[in-house]
């Protein structure tokens, strides 16, 4: 027989703790999330998440354990925000030049709808660490790479549709058009709201110049058109 307090029954105190942790790892994270967007990964330390969460140090280092931990923590959630937002939804998407296309739109409504507090995550903490070493740099560096290959990848599925030039490098359109998006992004950060307003417009020509006979080419014209091609195709 036990006195006094009971304990749960099959475990569910050792779940409800665990739960709680998670509650308060979650809620470090977005907040390390905040402040690396606004002001890049370097900003998040122990100390001022501990002072603006109102969180003790020592429960912020029982979490985590250390400032490099903290800050692969807090990269690998904004990599995980940025998927749920943009290439898992593109993922559910028709393949080929549409799927493209939606991979751009999204990444664009991120930035429309401030999925980050601040300037682009991946951007800043790319140019930030992108010629150093460790393993900071290495995540950073893995997380661009990973955007990349999800666009050069949905290149090379519209070439296989028969959607975009097969002899086209898919390497180069990716490049071309992350650029096309990182300058719309340097024009909205610039208010340059006539510059950001015609970012779909350019990707759309960017799309035109590749795809091959099978898509009308009025259909790139303006997104109007490329909206009602693609509802045609439901």
């Amino acid at each position: 027989m036990i006195f006094g307090n009971k304990r749960p029954a099959n475990g569910s105190g050792r779940r409800e703790s665990f739960s709680q942790g998670e509650r308060t790892r979650q809620t470090i994270l977005t907040g390390a999330v905040k402040i690396a967007a606004r002001e890049g990964l370097a900003a998040v330390t122990i100390g001022r998440l501990a002072k603006e969460l109102r969180i003790s140090k020592s429960g912020l280092i029982a979490h985590f354990g250390s400032k490099q931990s903290l800050e692969l923590a807090t990269l690998e959630a904004a990599r995980k925000l940025f998927k749920d937002r943009v290439s898992v939804p593109a993922q559910a998407t028709r393949g080929g030049i549409e799927r493209l296309w939606n991979l751009c739109d999204l990444w664009l409504q991120h930035i429309e709808r401030h999925v980050f507090s601040g300037p682009y995550f991946f951007t800043g903490a790319f140019l930030e660490y992108a010629d150093q070493h460790g393993p900071l740099a290495g995540a950073v560096t893995d997380t661009a790479q990973d955007w990349f290959n999800t666009l050069r990848k949905a290149v090379e599925e519209a070439q296989k549709k028969g959607e975009i030039d097969p002899k086209a490098s898919p390497k180069q359109i990716a490049c071309e058009l992350n650029g096309l998006m990182l300058g719309a992004h340097s024009a909205y950060l610039l208010k340059h709201r006539d510059c950001w307003r015609e970012a779909r417009t350019s990707l759309l020509g960017q799309l035109r110049r590749l795809a091959t006979g099978d898509i009308p080419i009025s259909t790139f014209t303006s997104e109007r058109n490329w909206t009602k091609y693609l509802q045609g195709k439901s």
